[in-house]
């Protein structure tokens, strides 16, 4: 019940079923309702406010639970729990631990590393390095590694892998592997090449069928899916997928229009042929802007009509914000949506199970694939990784002959358009350190994007923690 209770921590809408708001402060989407604070970031930080203060403060209590149950772990004495078990519970949330810092790390840098319950005694923390943030999350995930089984996600009834704790290393050795002008460095992208090497060869996950069916489950293919190392878990009807305020993903999505995507990923997806998108070209049907385009746009975005893979549809109306008319759709259900147009904001309903993906498998052969470029240029490993992710995708292979840095482009696109809404593209942009390049200046539709580079590639801490905190000094130029 404990352990369990840690997992209810990931059902968070922010880091889970609406984690595609926070696509909304990179140059992918535009979150119009601003509820985490977007349009807020999006103008620009520029003193210590409270628009950033919510990952902080989530993210500090969902490690409270985790610092908790390690604790409690570690003195239990009843037989009830053998040793190899506590192993295992201690590494499933050993690696939560490391998915928040990992987030903190990102957002703010240097902060307050706890690894145990803090105490009035203990309150007053001071800030831990960024590179000591860092290598605890390393800790956390070596020994998730080596004590996790090497199973997929079914096999441990949707517990924590083996595999789920290589990519969460991988993940924090590419934030870590390039340094502040984007140079890549040989030790982490080794590392990254390693650790998804060994989940590729591993053989144990394989590309869903149909792109849109990892993420909407009235689809039919959520279930038993080979690309899933591990999605976080509604189990219906009492633990439904849910949006804010008890209304449904979709409900956010088709009758408020909450989340956009962004001209810039608009035009990111390709034509059909793998020839970039172009605007003027004779191939653009400008009622049906996904027609002669990458399939992965359809199955992303929409505009007035909504086409459900059982060949019905509904007709959405206008825009609401006619500037951005185009609205995400990947994750949406068609039986969360009531059938009189699905625009009509309902109170969640429905006895649906649902899984959203948290780490999938296209995400690893892009990893690998970028990691072994910066270290040997495009390598046959690096074509055969890129093009089974288009493959599934109904896309043809790259072009032979790219040398590294057109590969290196590639892979940043393919990442792009196959990961949208899914949480990645504001962190890549950063460690890329191209973040103030395509966010500063760029008009959303709704407000003209402000980027102050370095300053805003960390966030300030809450001031309220710095004025009642001693130790804790403010993140610089804040």
């Amino acid at each position: 019940m404990a352990l369990t209770s840690c997992y209810n921590t990931l059902q968070n809408y922010y880091i889970s079923s609406g984690i595609q708001d926070l696509d909304g402060i990179s140059d992918n989407g535009v979150s119009v309702f601003s509820y985490a604070n977007e349009q807020s970031i999006n103008q620009n930080i520029t003193i210590a406010s409270h628009a950033t203060d919510m990952w902080y403060y989530d993210g500090y209590k969902r490690l409270t639970s985790y610092n908790i149950f390690l604790k409690n772990l570690a003195v239990y004495q009843n037989t009830d729990v053998s040793e190899p078990e506590k192993k295992n519970y201690e590494a499933q949330v050993r690696l939560m631990r490391a998915m928040e810092y990992y987030r903190l790390w990102v957002f703010y840098g240097s902060v307050p590393l706890v690894l145990e319950p803090l105490t009035v005694a203990t309150q007053y923390v001071e800030k831990a390095s960024a590179e000591a943030i860092y290598q605890q999350v390393i800790a956390d995930c070596d020994f998730a590694i080596a004590n996790l089984p090497a199973a997929d996600f079914w096999a441990t009834s949707g517990h924590l892998n083996k595999a789920a704790a290589q990519v969460v290393k991988a993940r924090a050795c590419l934030y870590h592997g390039y340094d502040p002008d984007g140079v890549a460095r040989a030790a982490d992208m080794n590392t990254v090449a390693s650790v998804t090497g060994d989940i590729i060869n591993s053989g144990q996950f394989q590309l869903g069928t149909y792109y849109r069916g990892l993420f909407a489950p009235s689809v039919g293919q959520q279930a038993n899916n080979k690309e899933y190392i591990f999605a976080v878990y509604f189990l219906g009807p009492n633990n439904s997928k849910y949006g804010l305020w008890g209304f449904n993903v979709s409900t956010m999505q088709f009758y408020w229009q909450s989340v956009h995507p962004s001209q810039s990923l608009l035009d990111a997806y390709e034509f059909s042929d793998g020839t970039p998108f172009k605007p003027g070209d004779a191939r653009i049907d400008p009622k049906h802007l996904y027609k002669n385009r990458d399939p992965r746009m359809a199955q992303t975005v929409c505009i007035d009509t909504v086409h459900w893979e059982d060949g019905s549809f509904n007709v959405l109306g206008a825009p609401k914000y006619p500037t951005i008319p185009y609205l995400f759709w990947k994750s949406c259900d068609k039986e969360e949506v009531v059938q009189n147009g699905g625009v009509n904001a309902q109170k969640e309903n429905t006895n649906i199970t649902a899984y959203v993906p948290a780490i999938r498998y296209a995400e690893v052969l892009l990893s690998y694939a970028e990691a072994v470029n910066e270290l040997d240029g495009p390598t046959k490993a690096v074509y055969d990784a890129v093009d089974t992710v288009r493959a599934r995708a109904k896309m043809p292979s790259l072009p032979a002959g790219l040398g590294k840095e057109q590969m290196r482009e590639r892979i940043r696109q393919e990442r792009r358009v196959e990961l949208a809404f899914e949480g990645f593209r504001y962190f890549d942009i950063k460690r890329w350190r191209i973040a103030g390049k395509v966010l500063h200046g760029m008009n959303d539709g709704l407000i003209t994007r402000q980027f102050i580079s370095p300053k805003n590639y960390l966030w300030p801490l809450p001031e309220q923690e710095v004025q009642i905190n001693r130790n804790l000094k403010q993140n610089t130029d804040y």
